[in-house]
C-alpha cells in the first residue's frame, strides 16, 4: 500500500490518497493507517491522473526493443502513462505475428504502450482489419487520401467491431511536395507550402464519411481552425467523432521555421499566429475534444541536413505535461481540470479503457504527483522550445500503484 499526503487535486482540493492492490482505495483529508506502508508526502503538489496519449510514434519510426524503451522512458518523464502507437513503422505491421511480437515487447514495459493497426498495406489494399482488432490492436489507423473504398470498408469494419479510427488528414496531392505552411515566410525562404485547404477538404471528407455508419473518428492533430468547425457542425449529426490539436500547434507558429530550423518541421506543419490564435479561442470554447504531444523522435542525422530533405517530426513528449500546464493553465486558457480532461480522460474514453483518466476511488492508480512551482529553461538546441521556460515537474510516477519514475 502507498499513502499519499497533502496532495492538490485538479480542483485545488488539498487531499490524502491511499492506493491499495494497484487502484485507488480512499481519497479524504486525512487518512491515518497503522499499517506498514510506504508513505509520500505531496506537498501540496498536483496529484493528476497518468496522461494518455493517442498519437504517439517511435523513435525514427523503427520498432525494436530499444525505441520502445526510449518511449517509455521519456513517456514517463512527461507524465504520459499510456500511449497509443501509430503504426507507419518499420518493419510494417502487416501481419498478426508482429503484432504479436509487439505485445510481448510491450508487455515488459512500465507504461502501457497501445498500437492501432494501419487500415491498408503498402500497395493500398485493405489489411486484415478483423484480425488485427481481434489480436490485441487497440484502434485503426488511416491517412484520409487513401483509396475511398478502402476507407468506406474500413469505417465499416470499425462499426462491427465497435474500434475507433484514427485519421490523418492530410492530401499530399493538393501540395508541390510542401515543406512548411503556406504563406509569406515560405515565400519568403523559398520553400514549398503545405495549403491549410489540403488539411480542411479532407476532414470535410472523412467526417461526411462519418455519418454513413456513425463510426468512431478521431481526427488527428488539427491545425486549423476550419477543421475543427466542420467537425463541430457534423458533431450534431454523429456524436461519435472527435478532434485533436496537438500542443505544438498551440504554442508555436511558423516563424520557428524561420532560418532553416528543422527541428520546427512537423506535418501537419506550425500555422501562422492568426490560425493559432483561432484554435486557442477554439479550445477555451470547449471545441476540442483531445490534445497530443504528437510525439515523433527524430535523429540528429535526419534532422541536420536541409530544411526540405529533413524529416517530419518532433520528439516531445518529455516536456509534455510541462508544455500544457505553461501554454494552458498557467496562461489562464483553460483550467486544470479542463486540462486533465483533454489529456487524460477524453482519450482513455476514446480507447474504452474505463478505469484510468480520474483520481478517483475504484480507478486504476496511473498517477502523476506535479509540482507546478518548478520552473527551467529548455537548453536543448536541439528542441523545438530551445530557450523557452516552461513551468512544472514530473516529481513522482505512478502505474498501478507503483513508483515507476521518481
Amino acid at each position: 500500500m502507498v499513502l499519499i499526503k497533502n496532495a492538490k487535486l485538479s480542483n485545488s482540493e488539498i487531499k490524502d490518497v491511499l492506493i491499495k492492490n494497484g487502484k485507488i482505495e480512499e481519497i479524504s483529508t486525512s487518512i491515518n493507517i497503522s499499517e506498514n506502508l510506504r508513505i509520500i508526502d505531496a506537498k501540496e503538489s498536483f496529484l493528476l491522473p497518468g496522461l494518455v496519449d493517442l498519437n504517439v510514434r517511435l523513435a525514427n519510426s523503427t520498432l525494436n526493443r530499444n525505441s520502445l524503451k526510449k518511449l517509455t522512458k521519456t513517456a514517463l518523464k512527461g507524465g504520459v502513462t499510456t500511449s497509443l502507437i501509430m503504426p507507419d513503422f518499420t518493419p510494417r505491421l502487416d501481419n498478426s505475428t508482429l503484432l504479436e511480437h509487439f505485445k510481448i515487447k510491450a508487455q515488459n514495459e512500465e507504461c502501457d504502450l497501445h498500437v492501432a493497426a494501419p487500415l491498408a498495406n503498402e500497395k493500398d489494399r485493405l489489411n486484415n482489419i478483423a484480425t488485427f482488432l481481434n489480436n490485441g490492436a487497440t484502434a485503426i489507423w488511416t491517412i484520409s487520401s487513401c483509396n475511398a473504398n478502402i476507407l468506406k470498408r474500413g469505417f465499416q469494419y470499425a462499426r462491427m467491431k465497435q474500434a475507433p479510427i484514427f485519421c490523418r488528414c492530410y492530401d499530399e496531392n493538393l501540395d508541390d511536395n510542401g515543406v512548411m505552411n503556406e504563406g509569406e515566410l515560405s515565400f519568403k525562404l523559398g520553400l514549398p507550402g503545405i495549403s491549410k485547404v489540403s488539411e480542411n477538404s479532407e476532414v470535410a471528407k472523412i467526417a461526411e464519411l462519418s455519418l454513413i455508419n456513425n463510426t468512431k473518428i478521431i481526427f488527428q492533430s488539427l491545425s486549423t481552425k476550419r477543421s475543427i468547425n466542420i467537425i463541430r457542425d457534423i458533431k450534431k449529426r454523429n456524436k461519435n467523432i472527435f478532434s485533436e490539436l496537438s500542443i505544438h500547434h498551440l504554442c508555436k507558429t511558423e516563424d520557428a521555421c524561420d532560418g532553416f530550423n528543422t527541428y520546427a518541421k512537423i506535418l501537419p506543419p506550425l500555422r501562422d499566429e492568426k490560425e493559432r490564435m483561432a484554435m486557442m479561442s477554439e479550445l477555451a470554447l470547449g471545441n476540442v475534444d483531445t490534445l497530443t504531444s504528437m510525439h515523433s523522435p527524430k535523429s540528429i542525422s535526419y534532422k541536420d541536413v536541409a530544411f526540405e530533405d529533413a524529416e517530419f517530426g518532433i520528439g516531445s513528449i518529455e516536456e509534455y505535461l510541462s508544455l500544457c500546464y505553461t501554454h494552458l493553465v498557467k496562461s489562464e486558457i483553460i483550467d486544470m481540470q479542463r486540462m486533465m480532461e483533454l489529456c487524460s480522460l477524453n482519450p482513455a474514453l476514446i480507447i474504452e479503457q474505463e478505469d484510468i483518466g480520474k483520481i478517483e476511488v475504484g480507478y486504476k492508480a496511473d498517477m502523476v504527483i506535479f509540482n507546478e512551482k518548478v520552473s527551467r529553461k529548455i537548453e536543448d538546441k536541439t528542441s523545438l522550445y530551445s530557450g523557452d521556460t516552461l513551468y512544472g515537474k514530473v516529481k513522482y510516477v505512478f502505474k498501478n500503484g507503483e513508483v515507476v519514475e521518481s
